[in-house]
């Protein structure tokens, strides 16, 4: 039986985790100085985020993502877990998407499409929430997908 290597992240309020695990094994337990709450009040001023808001968020998890990957690129899968998680799924269950698993192309398509709504696409013409806290986490899993080279996340939402 071959051990598969994961890494997961936990998406928070202030801070995240990121967790390479084998099997029940943790190899490497790292703190992401960025969570969904803290992105929001360091970044966004408005409840819908404006497109200057959106780059600087960009900026700072790209500043914190980078580090990471060395030890967290080349993993076989990413499970996102925690607030994270469970905002972006019940957001897409809201919006009539119950899948639990996207690759990065999908993901980068809802950003692009939270990204017009910024841009001032009037939101009543999408189906996702145009929060500030949704916009953190999407943000987030996108560039640590991205720049960590992850080509699809399992969203393990928190049971209600």
């Amino acid at each position: 039986m071959t051990v598969v290597d994961v890494t997961v992240l936990e998406m928070r309020g202030n801070t995240s985790l990121v967790q390479r695990v084998a099997g029940a094994q943790t190899l490497l337990l790292r703190e992401f100085p960025l969570g969904v709450d803290s992105l929001v009040r360091q970044s966004f001023r408005h409840e819908l985020p404006r497109p200057i808001e959106l780059e600087h968020a960009i900026e700072l998890t790209e500043e914190a993502v980078m580090p990471l990957a060395a030890q967290f690129a080349g993993s076989s899968g990413l499970i996102l877990q925690g607030l994270g998680a469970s905002l972006i799924a019940h957001s897409l269950k809201t919006g009539g998407i119950a899948q639990t698993a996207l690759t990065l192309d999908e993901v980068e398509a809802l950003f692009n499409r939270l990204v017009s709504v910024s841009q001032g696409r009037p939101a009543s013409q999408e189906t996702l929430p145009t929060d500030a806290r949704f916009f953190a986490a999407m943000l987030m899993l996108r560039e640590f997908m991205h720049h960590l080279s992850f080509a699809q996340v399992t969203l393990e939402p928190v049971k209600e």
